[in-house]
């Protein structure tokens, strides 16, 4: 479960989570902000790419996402990326060894 943790206050804004074609989400998959639990909906995804609009979190705060159990195709160095209104980007960077 891939959680993000914001490190300032969002406001109305609009999230971003390239999986970089790792991997690719399902209308079913879950993410959680607070204590609400919602599906992720196939209007939200495109390809590998989850856009979330209108989220408001204080600073600290969590979204998780429940994207289900994915093997990775191989062992490798794999780069996720999340970007906060199509300005900031961060990068995730994942190690596996085995697969």
């Amino acid at each position: 479960m891939p959680k993000f943790l914001t490190t300032q206050p969002l406001k109305n804004a609009t999230l971003t989570f390239d999986l970089n074609d790792v991997f690719f989400p399902d209308a079913t998959d879950l993410y959680y902000i607070a204590s609400a639990r919602n599906e992720i909906g196939a209007d939200k995804i495109n390809g590998s790419v989850i856009t979330i609009p209108n989220i408001t979190l204080g600073k600290g705060q969590l979204i998780i996402f429940d994207l289900g159990s994915y093997t990775m195709p191989s062992a490798g160095t794999y780069k996720f990326f999340v970007t906060v209104d199509s300005k900031h980007t961060q990068e995730m960077v994942l190690d596996i060894t085995k697969n």
